[in-house]
């Protein structure tokens, strides 16, 4: 551990995420004033095995409000942390979790948790003059990952919890990410044409893509593969299409109550075929209420060579649960959202894991992210396969495919 590498101050502050609500954002310093920054992210579609945030529940910000979070950082928590080297990842978040004691930090909260974290990380990354693209990069060649852009919105990202959540495309091919932007952006004009055409152009999601409104998941695969081939692009070679069902926000009492019907476990699996076979749906996240394992893996074996089926929800980020997922041969790859955990040492464990296991990851933000783009960092520096910020458009998206662009630029 290099001299001066000790934690001096920590400082905390609310600021206001994407959707305009209270979040932690920590500024964390060292005797020879390297720091590092980091805002915490909120979920509106969150897994019940997520860490949790602490919220006020009072009279300000719509009982959103962060001022206990803020006082445990400065009462309890950072008096603990100074004097520890910000080069000592594991040791910090250890402490933090050892001070809240629960699996979903209920005491101090995830969102407290998940800005000191990051803090420290980049704090180090800063100590040691370099970028976080670098830091604790595990290989000397490192990879740009596939993107994952979102076209419509829905779900709880759209006030209606009863339909499916991201429509997204991706490349299925390596493509450079300015082709790729290209791709995108004739994609989404196209989309937006034929939404404006038809009366059923009603505005944007909480992550930018258009809002479904009056369309089904038939339809809106529909439209999106018409735009691919409009574009001359081959939606079962080149670009791939791929749904966030987040299933476990429409389901109760074993019924799946999607947009005005309901469906039975059985009838959700045969929308999915008909989306995988009729649609060129290539890859599926959520597709089950996050319990319901076996039919997880019911859908993989089913459709094993024509889709990934992706787990977020039904892993949470977390260790054990993702082993639970391997052994059952579940699926095909994860979500890692590092608040889900609350912790950067979590997140790389179980990142570790997956990638043993030949287990895709998908690192994601969320739905009330933030201008910050450490995301694009960690992305290149973990090996990511994938990365999904959301849409091709609002500045807390933007930000961070502007930054890989220019981490990828400086790989080349």
């Amino acid at each position: 551990m290099k001299n001066n590498s000790k934690i001096k101050f920590i400082k905390s502050r609310r600021v206001f995420d994407s959707r305009g609500n209270p979040t932690v954002e920590v500024v964390i310093s060292t005797e020879n004033g390297s720091f590092g920054k980091a805002i915490s992210p909120s979920g509106a579609s969150t897994g019940a095995n997520e860490a949790v945030e602490i919220r006020d529940n009072d009279e300000m910000f719509n009982g959103k409000d962060i001022k206990t979070a803020l006082a445990k950082i400065n009462k309890i928590i950072a008096p603990q942390l100074i004097g520890l080297s910000c080069e000592d990842q594991d040791g910090f978040d250890e402490i933090l979790n050892n001070i809240d004691k629960t699996n979903q930090k209920k005491n101090i909260g995830g969102n407290v948790t998940t800005a000191l974290s990051i803090a420290n990380y980049l704090c180090a990354s800063n100590l040691n003059k370099v970028p976080a693209f670098r830091y604790h990069s595990n290989s000397n060649v490192l990879n740009i990952p596939k993107p994952e852009i979102q076209i419509f919105g829905g779900g709880a990202h759209a006030g209606n919890k009863n339909s499916f959540q991201d429509f997204l495309v991706y490349p299925k091919q390596d493509i450079s990410y300015e082709e790729y932007f290209n791709v995108v952006c004739s994609v989404i004009s196209l989309v937006k044409k034929k939404l404006i055409k038809n009366n059923k152009f009603f505005g944007h999601s909480d992550e930018g893509g258009f809002f479904p409104h009056n369309l089904d998941h038939f339809q809106i695969c529909e439209i999106i593969n018409e735009a691919l081939v409009e574009n001359k692009l081959d939606p079962t070679k080149e670009i791939g299409i791929s749904i966030d069902v987040a299933a476990s926000n429409f389901y109760m009492n074993e019924i799946y109550s999607l947009y005005d019907k309901k469906y039975d476990t059985s009838a959700m699996t045969r929308i999915f075929g008909k989306l995988i076979n009729d649609f060129n749906v290539s890859l599926i996240e959520d597709p089950y209420q996050e319990n319901d394992i076996n039919s997880f893996i019911n859908l993989k074996t089913k459709f094993e060579n024509n889709v990934e089926v992706i787990g977020d929800d039904l892993v949470c980020t977390n260790l054990d649960l993702l082993n639970n997922a391997i052994n059952k041969k579940a699926i095909d790859g994860i979500i890692v959202k590092i608040n889900q955990c609350g912790t950067v040492s979590e997140t790389l464990e179980t990142i570790k894991l997956a990638r043993t296991n030949n287990i895709k990851t998908i690192l994601s933000a969320r739905s009330g992210d933030t201008e910050e783009n450490f995301l694009s960092h960690f992305a290149v520096a973990w090996q990511c396969d994938m990365i999904k910020v959301g849409s091709f458009s609002r500045g807390e998206r933007i930000s961070k495919w502007n930054e890989l662009i220019r981490i990828e630029e400086s790989l080349q």
